[in-house]
């Protein structure tokens, strides 16, 4: 895992069609090179995330190590042991991050901050990368907070030493604005699984990314 500068994040769905939508969002991860595939569902309980993840799980297996994105859960690093994914991502409201490294240390370990103190804490407990945002008005994320300054971004890019992914209403073209800061890589959810062509969308992502993006 060299970089984690495109995650595309699974938006809520529902039981049905849910092979097909988690299949073909694994397709365009794969095709598009993005660096990280998460499984996010607000909507459905502990034992529905579990299924999807293991879904996701023995799509992925029928790829080349390293064309795939790696795997991670949201929220639940439980699940993402158990369904043998690569790692969590976690909120500020979610266990610590230095209790999840302690019991499950094989697991890459997101974690979502709202300012240099959560941030700088989230790298010292274990931290892979630094989640931050949101960036833009979204509306797939109801919990999305309000928007984070630019000026509160690059104080958190400058105090850390991992990774910084910015999230939230960031689509194909806006990627250019992150281009003065020291953002390192961007994560979407409806700009890709709402998009008419995902694939493409996810395409144009990842040739902007690599465009503006340090």
């Amino acid at each position: 895992m060299k970089t984690f500068n495109f995650h595309i994040i699974t938006k809520d769905f529902d039981s049905d069609g849910e092979e097909k939508y988690l299949k073909d969002l694994v397709n365009v991860a794969v095709l598009s090179s993005a660096d990280i595939l998460q499984l996010r569902n607000k909507k459905i309980p502990a034992r529905g995330l579990y299924r999807s993840a293991l879904f996701i799980k023995k799509t992925l297996e029928g790829f080349v190590k390293n064309k795939k994105p790696a795997f991670i859960i949201n929220d639940r690093p439980d699940i993402a042991y158990m369904a043998g994914a690569d790692g969590v991502h976690i909120g500020q409201d979610d266990l610590p991050a230095a209790s999840v490294k302690k019991l499950f240390p094989g697991l890459i370990i997101g974690v979502s901050a709202e300012n240099i103190g959560q941030a700088v804490k989230a790298e010292k407990d274990g931290a892979d990368y630094i989640g931050i945002g949101p960036a833009y008005h979204t509306g797939s994320k109801a919990d999305a907070g309000a928007l984070m300054a630019r000026e509160t971004m690059e104080e958190i890019c400058g105090a850390v030493n991992i990774p910084v992914i910015a999230v939230g209403g960031i689509n194909e073209f806006n990627i250019k604005d992150f281009a003065p800061l020291s953002v390192n890589g961007i994560a979407v959810i409806g700009a890709v699984s709402n998009a008419e062509n995902p694939l493409e969308t996810a395409l144009k992502f990842r040739k902007n990314i690599d465009k503006y993006l340090k």
